[in-house]
């Protein structure tokens, strides 16, 4: 009976260590979902411009912060004001503030206010540093349904010679998605940035005019009308918001 009882047991142990085997190789074997990466852009070609330098000055984009909820490559999607979720597999081709400041020194170059634009110091000392502030930007998700691109960002412009903050600007506004993935996310956040640099500029623009720095007369606004610089119905302005820091609710999901 005791032989038998041992044999009944080493099949049992035999049976799980197979299984154990089994389900080893099984996860081996399957391949991790693939890492998706996005990234913010639109074409320069119809937005506001000087067909040559307006002003004779240099702008530095100097800092480009953000809140530390944002400061990650994982796209931030929030359902609700009081919890970050993170996407697992769909992230940033690089850190937002290292992708916006390249899209804004590249959408200011274009405009042609400045006689020149870098997003580092070179060899003088500009005349004008930019810093902008990353409050927010994001997916919202307002229902399963109703999925919104939500951005906020903030502008300070300093002239260099005496310190002096002489442009502040902000918006926070969000567009909606045409359709409930992430790539239309980033899409609509795009044309969302496209349309808000092209009203942010042209406000620094009559700012510095109402300043006496030297201009150059000839130069003659080439004013394209798009689609992206007209107001979206869906977007909504409102007044500076606070930066949001860091929730420690804050969760990291396998959302695809």
């Amino acid at each position: 009976m005791k032989m038998h009882i041992r044999s009944i047991f080493r099949t049992v142990i035999l049976i799980l260590s197979l299984f154990c085997v089994f389900c080893t190789i099984s996860c081996f074997n399957k391949k991790a979902p693939q890492r998706t990466y996005f990234s913010i852009d639109y074409a320069l070609g119809t937005q506001p411009k000087y067909t040559s330098p307006k002003y004779n000055a240099d702008l530095i984009v100097q800092n480009i912060t953000s809140a530390l909820a944002y400061d990650r490559q994982e796209i931030v999607y929030r359902a609700n004001p009081y919890e970050f979720q993170y996407y697992w597999y769909r992230l940033w081709a690089s850190k937002p503030r290292k992708m916006l400041r390249e899209l804004i020194t590249g959408h200011l170059r274009y405009t042609q206010m400045f006689s020149h634009v870098s997003s580092t110091i070179e060899d003088k000392m500009p005349d004008y540093m930019l810093d902008v502030e990353i409050q927010s930007i994001e997916e919202l998700d307002v229902s399963d349904r109703e999925w919104y691109a939500h951005m906020a960002l903030q502008f300070t412009l300093q002239r260099v010679s005496d310190g002096k903050n002489v442009w502040t600007y902000a918006f926070d506004a969000r567009r909606a998605v045409a359709d409930n993935q992430p790539v239309y996310v980033v899409k609509a956040m795009s044309e969302l940035l496209d349309a808000e640099l092209v009203k942010a500029f042209q406000d620094m623009d009559q700012k510095l005019s109402s300043h006496s720095i030297s201009s150059n007369r000839s130069a003659k606004l080439d004013n394209h009308t798009t689609e992206s610089a007209q107001p979206d119905p869906t977007e909504q302005d409102s007044k500076p918001a606070e930066a949001t820091v860091d929730m420690p609710s804050a969760t990291l999901k396998n959302k695809k």
